[in-house]
């Protein structure tokens, strides 16, 4: 049988969390999920392994975390128990830290489940903290540490500009060239926005190729993909620029989109 410590409030957050992740890690393997925002989507899509990785992860860290705090190892191993036990949790904030960070000024979207995974381990560490276990400042000190940097280290991920209509395009695309040659010979006036400043966005709507134009209409927003598509659906939508001289606003000459 295993001899257990006295249960401790930490040992039932740490099996709450543990369900809430199962829950999502079942829900996720049939292609669902609690969370359904596009920070969830976008975060989701810059993970290698996707985001059973994560979710395996985490699990793997609750599960060891219940396990440390409820079972009572041999007096000998007591304290390098403890130490293992701070140690977990500081990494973990510390890890929270880059993806608190990363959603906070990099996509500039959440994912709540994550922020609900941080708030645990968050709780975890301030628990520990209020056992005595002074080594958790740590956990704090880089948690607040690797969130900065993430500001300071910063790729700048753009968002989609709010335009009627916005090319979605690459420099070395010979099809999208000729969308935008479509464009200023009929006098269709557009915004365009290159693929390498949209990354995450088009990785989380499955997007693998350009040109693509996201057309917002008010109440109805479209993903037009492909250059026959694109140049059929602009025709017919009669999307005519009212600066018919300089045509088409892009690479251009941003200043005279509308």
């Amino acid at each position: 049988m295993f001899n257990l410590k006295k249960i401790k409030v930490n040992s039932f957050l740490y099996l709450f969390a543990f369900l809430v992740i199962l829950t999502e890690t079942i829900l996720n393997i049939y292609g669902k999920s609690v969370c359904t925002t596009e920070g969830c989507r976008i975060v989701e899509s810059f993970v290698k392994g996707g985001n059973l990785f994560l979710l395996f992860s985490g699990l793997f860290l609750f599960g060891t975390l219940f396990f440390i705090s409820i079972y009572k190892f041999p007096k000998s191993f007591d304290s390098f128990v403890e130490y293992v036990h701070s140690g977990i949790l500081i990494g973990a904030l510390s890890v929270e830290g880059y993806l608190l960070g990363f959603q906070t000024f990099i996509i500039k979207e959440f994912c709540f489940f994550c922020i609900t995974v941080f708030g645990l381990i968050f709780i975890g560490s301030l628990l520990r903290m209020f056992e005595k276990r002074y080594e958790m400042i740590l956990s704090f000190s880089g948690f607040v540490s690797i969130f900065l940097m993430t500001y300071v280290v910063n790729p700048e991920i753009s968002h989609i500009p709010s335009n009627k209509y916005t090319l979605v395009y690459s420099k070395d695309c010979i099809h999208c060239e000729e969308v935008i040659q479509f464009c200023k010979s009929n006098s269709i006036s557009i915004q365009t926005v290159e693929a390498k400043n949209i990354t995450g966005i088009l990785k989380s709507l499955r997007i693998d190729y350009v040109p693509v134009l996201f057309c917002d209409e008010g109440d109805i927003r479209k993903i037009i993909i492909g250059p026959d598509n694109i140049k059929d659906y602009l025709l017919t939508t009669k999307a005519f620029s009212k600066d018919k001289k300089e045509g088409l606003c892009p690479i251009f000459d941003k200043s005279n989109c509308d």
